[in-house]
């Protein structure tokens, strides 16, 4: 719960007032759907290849996950709070 707020108060704040409403529904749509499309792979891995594959597999997906976003911020060329 702790992270979530944090996580919500800062992207609202961080957000201009115009962009708000597009942003947190951003925020709320890519956890969602990414168990949506997530879930059904790792279940056919841990099916197959048993649950240590599947939480490598999951610990993979977050691992690039975050190498994406650490490219994409160093790419950004305005700081992200003033």
């Amino acid at each position: 719960m702790t992270f979530t707020n944090g996580t919500n108060s800062i992207m609202q704040l961080s957000t201009e007032p115009s962009m708000r409403g597009r942003v947190m529904p951003l925020r709320v749509g890519v956890p969602l759907g990414g168990t949506t499309m997530g879930a059904p792979i790792v279940g056919w891995v841990a099916n197959y290849f048993g649950p240590r594959c599947s939480l490598a597999v999951g610990a993979g997906a977050c691992f690039t996950a975050a190498l994406v976003a650490l490219y994409v911020l160093a790419r950004r060329k305005e700081p992200l709070l003033d």
